[in-house]
């Protein structure tokens, strides 16, 4: 029984690996972006800020955050914490 156990979790654990899917750099950044926008909407309408103004500004705001999420993610690459 134990062994079968050990047996299933092996199994489990190669599966979950074989479905991580790894990132190109562009895709990294588009989820780390989508992140941020999300967030930031939630908290502008929290804070009782108009939904279209703050889509504006977003919107505004995503190629000086697409270059800052980049250069995060190269630091990140360069430090090895991303393979």
């Amino acid at each position: 029984m134990f062994h079968e156990i050990e047996n299933h979790i092996a199994r489990s654990k190669m599966s979950n690996r074989e479905m991580v899917k790894e990132m190109t750099k562009d895709e990294a950044v588009a989820v780390m972006l989508e992140s941020i926008n999300a967030d930031n909407l939630a908290l502008g309408l929290q804070g009782g800020l108009n939904e279209e103004d703050l889509k504006r500004q977003i919107e505004q705001s995503q190629q000086s955050l697409n270059f800052m999420m980049s250069n995060i993610y190269d630091k990140l690459k360069e430090s090895g914490v991303i393979a």
